[in-house]
């Protein structure tokens, strides 16, 4: 536990911290934490299936602190969000099996074909107005796609770079604001990331030297994009959202070739 202390307290402590709480804060506002945390991580010389598990931990803990915060606050009905929550955890699950089971370069397959699939989506959507204003308005969409959070939580738990930014697209078709869209994505974030670590815990590829610092500067992070989400504008959004879909892309490409 003493190790443990002086590896947290070290500037390779804080180091995982400050990328943490850069990665929550984008991860929040657009959707693409893993579009810096993964290739940080990566840098910085730890193993791409501990990367994923650090993720999954860091992203869940986060996820956790903004969940508990939107429901004291009543923003969000966590009765309403738990059959959804159900499905995404066991999607997350069902990701970190298959994560356990396939190379890094099939699982880059994946996440290509997916963030290309969806980058037409939203390129598509964009045009007939997919972000609206930023404020706290409800969907006017009731109907419940299971099969999407399901999907969503395979990607999530198994890999993820761009989950976020997947979930927060479902909520906007569901005629969602980009606000409420993002703060609802925190309780699929959440039960897809926890139940995908405990199942990487369990498989013993956690290294809590790693997880501690980035989980706690990842909650710093996560608080830090809320504040700062209802002062971006729809037409930013508009204009960043394929913008991120497209580095998410290149970076995933870059990783397969090299």
């Amino acid at each position: 536990m003493e190790n443990l202390l002086l590896e947290w307290l070290s500037l390779h402590g804080l180091l995982l911290f400050g990328i943490g709480v850069l990665a929550a804060i984008i991860g929040v506002m657009f959707g693409a934490a893993g579009f810096v945390l993964l290739p940080a991580l990566l840098l910085v010389g730890i193993p791409i299936h501990v990367t994923v598990a650090v993720n999954k931990f860091a992203t869940g803990i986060s996820s956790f602190s903004t969940v508990l915060v939107l429901t004291l606050k009543k923003k969000v009905g966590l009765k309403q969000m738990l059959p959804l929550m159900l499905v995404a955890g066991l999607g997350g699950i069902s990701g970190a099996f298959f994560a356990t089971r396939l190379s890094e370069q099939v699982m880059n397959i994946v996440a290509c074909i997916v963030l290309i699939s969806m980058f037409i989506v939203v390129l598509k959507n964009n045009k007939s107005g997919l972000v609206k204003e930023v404020d706290d308005t409800e969907g006017t969409d009731k109907r419940t796609n299971w099969w999407a959070p399901f999907f969503i939580g395979i990607y999530d738990g198994g890999f993820g770079p761009g989950s976020a930014l997947l979930n927060i697209t479902y909520f906007l078709k569901k005629q969602f604001s980009y606000l409420k869209a993002a703060e609802l994505t925190r309780f699929m974030m959440f039960a897809s990331c926890i139940s995908a670590f405990f199942f990487y815990l369990f498989y013993g590829i956690v290294n809590w030297g790693f997880a501690i610092p980035v989980a706690l500067g990842s909650i710093v992070g996560s608080h830090i994009g809320l504040k700062i989400i209802p002062y971006l504008k729809g037409k930013w959004i508009e204009f960043l959202l394929p913008v991120i879909f497209f580095l998410l892309i290149v970076q995933v490409v870059v990783d397969m070739v090299f």
